[in-house]
């Protein structure tokens, strides 16, 4: 299931202020759905690959330190989590999870959990997320695991507005609100379920090509130009700066690797236009199908 944003500081005060919502720290890291079989974990992305739109991307040999944790006692189980690099922001992290070999960085990736899907091949996504979180804290007491982190919640307006707080002093994303009434939908994006509250927004868009560079760069790649779908169609919403010489060198000698390929722009907000507000280039992502980058009523 999909979050959409927080349309702005009165309705964040709501939120925070009605108790049938509670909180969690949104991670910025890399959305996966873990199935726990009697051998190891798997672990596959939310997207579907641009190879093959019919599957989502498995990551399982990418993560032997988790994929060897081992709970047959818990077979049938399947979580939804966020794979994070502690210090590290998501473009990182993509750049480890796909890279031909296992690298030092890999083995420091952790499994944040914050919902549950099955509980040993009971299907439970058509539960309330309160009902969820019941067989979640089972779950929790037991999977032990340096590796694996549950997410702790915020019920109260008082808990939930400290953890906000707290998130961005120590300069974290945000928080999501998370209806407790509501079912898992998977795929979906509902209206009133689950809403991310963050001091900057991140958007996924297609790189449709770039500008020209000024001054030092007159003979390089400026910005990316960059777009989502909008009603089917690809439709240009900006342009990004940001990138670092490396990266600019490299987009300027080779532009045919980067145009199509689906591209982090980070930015204050989106406006009404649709154009995203002091754009910022944060790198290319590999696990995201170009075709799900649509622009959409809230996203945030």
């Amino acid at each position: 299931m999909n979050a959409v944003g927080v349309k702005g500081e009165d309705h964040l005060k709501e939120l925070l202020d009605d108790p049938n919502y509670a909180a969690q720290e949104k991670l910025d890291g890399m959305r996966a759905i873990v199935h726990i079989t009697r051998t190891g974990l798997r672990i596959f992305s939310r997207s579907a690959g641009v190879d093959d739109p019919t599957r989502p991307l498995e990551k399982t040999s990418s993560l032997p330190h988790l994929a060897f944790q081992k709970y047959p006692q818990l077979a049938g189980t399947i979580l939804d989590g966020e794979i994070l690099l502690p210090g590290s922001d998501a473009a990182t992290l993509s750049g480890a999870v796909h890279s031909n070999t296992v690298g030092p960085a890999n083995k420091l990736v952790k499994l944040y959990v914050f919902d549950i899907l099955k509980y040993l091949d009971k299907n439970i996504s058509r539960y309330s997320l309160r009902d969820r979180l019941y067989w979640l804290n089972i779950l929790s007491t037991r999977v032990h695991s340096p590796y694996i982190v549950f997410l702790p919640w915020a019920y109260s307006a008082n808990d939930k507005k400290k953890l906000y707080d707290e998130v961005l002093s120590h300069g974290g994303e945000g928080i999501m609100l998370k209806r407790l009434d509501a079912i898992y939908l998977q795929g979906g994006r509902p209206s009133n379920n689950w809403f991310k509250a963050k001091k900057s927004a991140t958007f996924d868009c297609v790189i449709m090509g770039f500008t020209k560079g000024k001054g030092k760069y007159n003979n390089r790649v400026g910005a990316v130009v960059f777009g989502q779908y909008v009603n089917g169609k690809l439709t240009e919403l900006g342009q990004a700066s940001g990138m670092n010489d490396t990266t600019r060198e490299d987009m300027s000698l080779f532009p045919r690797n980067y145009i199509g390929r689906v591209a982090t722009i980070k930015g204050m907000e989106r406006l009404k236009s649709g154009a995203i507000r002091h754009p910022v280039y944060a790198g290319v992502r590999i696990d995201k199908n170009p075709k799900d980058c649509r622009w959409y009523d809230g996203e945030c």
